[in-house]
């Protein structure tokens, strides 16, 4: 909704807060741990900022990362503030019934310990652990390879606890190094438990997994485990579910929240100045000794390149920037490392991860550690939100340690293959799916990890059979990590195989990284334009379908007036329309116009795409401040080829990219070609507090073809041999090779073929 802002609305210090606050300083001086029994966790989306006001006075805890309107949110309440909430009609879904019941069933497990009939080294993750199993765990990974392993203290916590470092590498001191930390927040216990994971299989695996190999031979891998150890060890004697440190703020509260005291933008949005609350910042950046002694560590380890920041829960992979919704540097290459990571993820155990920025996928955040390694250190910087999404929250089960182990290792190995590559290479405008005959420029990015790209070398390797040698094509250098090249597209219907080679300082490096084992792959056809709009005059487009109920911002041609969320621009060269989601006046918010309260619906004219070979082509904006997730502020674009009786998804739209993006699909392979066929764009607000832009241009229907070869009889495209053969066996006959439609093959046909063979 265009009237709400972007930024999370924090919690207020109230009276049941402040109580809860005072209550746990009262039960740790009596040493009796509060008990939580009947205490529920309940999930609401609010729809309003009083909704949200409400929800937040009446909780006892928030359990969710940030308070947003039109957000979930996950909240700890007694039976009592339940009640109250049902009465004022929030709309709430109870996730845990029980949260006291189930820390006392953990505590109960954790009292009698068990392996859980795991066979192996794998059963010391049989359960949870405490901070000195965890030390002591550290000296035993150095007993079992002295070569490969030093533990090392880094500092000291607040309460002069030792904060531990395991360096697990068989490369020199200096190497690229990468880092994983977990349990800033010490109610967080899965955390720890998967970075003791990662560290136990890098051991195991340190001599026969040749990946891992290639990893600890070229990088020095850092683990902390226990960022916090003050509040984790809280977490255990006294009060389980507590989150910051263990600061006396001097009010009758303790703690500062460690991972919102980090001097990157500190004190802005997400951080708050309540010294009760559970995000409380500080009374200034790096106030905390545990945040001091990680931010040492960095400073003395300028050879970190990439950071694993563990926490729980969500199920999520989160790169910079959290204090803002503004793209970071590099967001491309961040962001599909990000992607990555969750993709190996999911495979492992079919558990979906969601990737994105911090503050457009999820709340904003200032002073995180993520934003200053990324923002203060250049260090390539991820959250890991671990397991689960709110069935257990932070009770995680501990038959889950070991599953959610095993997901995340193969994420780190993603991003320890991915950040310690010499350069990464990515193509500006993506690979091209097709090209016409001639050539085609390709735009190339670099961006320098641990090494440098060298103009002397660049290439571009190419062929149009599987049977030739590749072809090399130069890559220029035009201006800072971009260059261009062109791809060669000599024959109409043949598919180029290619890839891209940097020489660099540490070496070659290659798109595909395993090319040319593996390739990127064009097809080469001509095409005709069987319809082209670019809405300079309505050619038939309607707006609005059945189920439509958007308050504002439905589709409208006009020369759009831009904001940070509409383009300025269209996409063609002499026009200026296209189809955006509402106008708003020039210097107006950026959400004066945007799709409100429901979804707008274009739809286009009936197109003839009755040519097997027709492609749909089209330019599509979509911009969502909030970061789309299917069916919540996504767009779906759908084909129909009964002229609107049933539809066929083209894509859903969820990437907030926020410019010009050109998509193809041909028709045959969503749907049958027929000459009755429509495409609509579906623009929807259906979550409170987004801002909702999309826009369409340059919408075109192709056909794919190739005009008939003079003398290419056997149809492959190319004329050869085995042509000759067909016209010499048809000798003297009216059969194939009768090139000149003369009634007989003869020397006249020969001459033809010939000159069509070496020309």
């Amino acid at each position: 909704m265009d009237t709400l802002p972007t930024a999370p609305v924090r919690r207020r210090i109230t009276r049941s807060l402040l109580v809860g606050a005072l209550l746990a300083v009262a039960t740790h001086a009596h040493g009796a741990p509060p008990d939580y029994l009947g205490d529920k966790v309940v999930r609401l989306v609010p729809q309003s900022f009083g909704q949200l006001r409400l929800a937040l006075t009446l909780a006892d805890d928030v359990w969710s990362h940030g308070a947003t309107v039109g957000q979930p949110l996950d909240l700890r309440v007694d039976d009592e503030s339940l009640r109250s909430m049902q009465r004022a009609g929030l709309p709430v879904e109870i996730l845990i019934n029980d949260v006291g019941a189930l820390i006392a069933d953990e505590k109960a497990r954790l009292d009698t310990p068990s392996d859980g009939g795991i066979a192996g080294d794998l059963a010391w993750f049989a359960d949870f652990k405490t901070y000195d199993q965890i030390n002591a765990k550290l000296q035993e990974f150095v007993i079992a390879r002295p070569d490969l392993c030093t533990v090392t203290t880094i500092g000291q916590s607040l309460e002069n606890r030792p904060i531990k470092a395991i360096r697990i590498s068989s490369a020199p001191p200096g190497s690229p190094g990468i880092l994983f930390n977990a349990c800033q927040h010490a109610r967080e216990w899965i955390s720890p438990m998967t970075a003791m994971y990662i560290a136990n299989q890098l051991v195991d695996t340190a001599s026969t997994d040749p990946a891992i190999m290639d990893i600890l031979d070229s990088a020095e891998i850092w683990i902390i485990p226990i960022s916090n150890p003050d509040g984790y060890q809280y977490s255990w004697d006294v009060n389980r579910l507590w989150r910051k440190n263990r600061r006396n703020n001097g009010n009758g509260t303790f703690g500062v929240d460690l991972n919102r005291n980090w001097d990157y933008q500190w004190g802005g949005a997400g951080a708050s100045t309540n010294p009760a609350d559970e995000t409380y910042r500080g009374p200034f950046a790096f106030s905390e000794p545990e945040t001091q002694v990680l931010r040492d560590f960095y400073l003395a380890h300028q050879n970190l390149v990439a950071n694993i920041d563990f926490h729980s829960y969500g199920q999520l992979v989160l790169s910079p920037w959290g204090y803002t919704v503004d793209p970071a540097p590099n967001t491309a290459f961040m962001e599909g490392v990000g992607q990555a990571m969750a993709d190996a993820i999911f495979d492992v155990h079919q558990f979906t991860y969601t990737a994105g920025p911090i503050g457009p996928t999820l709340y904003l955040a200032s002073g995180s550690s993520v934003d200053w390694a990324y923002g203060n250190q250049g260090v390539f910087s991820y959250t890991i939100e671990l397991r689960d999404t709110g069935q257990f929250g932070f009770i995680l089960p501990a038959a889950q340690i070991i599953p959610t182990g095993e997901e995340i290792y193969e994420a780190i190995k993603v991003l320890s293959v991915e950040t310690l590559k010499p350069i990464a290479i990515s193509l500006m405008n993506g690979v091209p799916s097709l090209v016409a005959p001639g050539s085609t420029t390709i735009d190339i990015e670099t961006l320098n990890l641990a090494g440098e790209a060298l103009a002397p070398g660049a290439t571009l390797w190419w062929r149009d059979a599987a049977d030739e040698p590749f072809t090399a094509s130069p890559i220029t250098n035009v201006g800072p990590g971009t260059w261009s090249a062109t791809l060669p597209s000599p024959i109409c219907g043949s598919s180029l195989s290619w890839y891209i080679e940097f020489a660099t300082t540490m070496g070659n490096a290659t798109l595909p990284a395993d090319a040319p084992a593996s390739t990127l792959s064009t097809d080469v056809f001509e095409t005709d334009t069987a319809f082209a709009d670019d809405f300079e005059s309505n050619l038939g487009w309607t707006v609005g379908a059945a189920g439509d109920n958007a308050t504002a911002g439905l589709w409208v041609r006009v020369d759009p007036n831009g904001t940070s969320a509409q383009p300025e621009n269209d996409t063609t060269v002499a026009g200026t329309m296209c189809f955006v989601t509402g106008q708003g006046a020039v210097g107006a918010a950026d959400g004066a116009a945007d799709v409100d309260g429901g979804t707008t619906t274009l739809v286009s004219p009936v197109l003839d795409c009755s040519d097997p070979e027709s492609i749909v082509q089209y330019d599509r904006w979509y911009s969502n401040n909030l970061g789309a997730t299917p069916n919540t502020d996504s767009m779906p674009i759908q084909i129909s080829n009964n002229g609107g009786s049933s539809w066929v998804q083209l894509e859903l739209v969820t990437e907030n990219a926020g410019t010009w993006v050109t998509k193809s699909f041909r028709v045959a392979d969503v749907v049958a070609p027929t000459a009755n066929v429509r495409v609509r764009f579906v623009a929807r607000d259906l979550g409170s507090g987004s801002l909702v832009e999309a826009g369409v241009d340059g919408f075109r229907v192709l056909s794919l073809g190739c005009p008939e070869l003079l003398g290419d009889l056997n149809g492959d495209g190319s004329i050869s041999a085995s042509d000759l053969a067909i016209l010499l066996g048809a000798w003297g006959t009216s059969g194939p090779g009768d090139l000149d439609v003369s009634g007989t093959v003869d020397a006249a046909d020969l001459a033809l073929l010939l000159g069509a063979w070496t020309g």
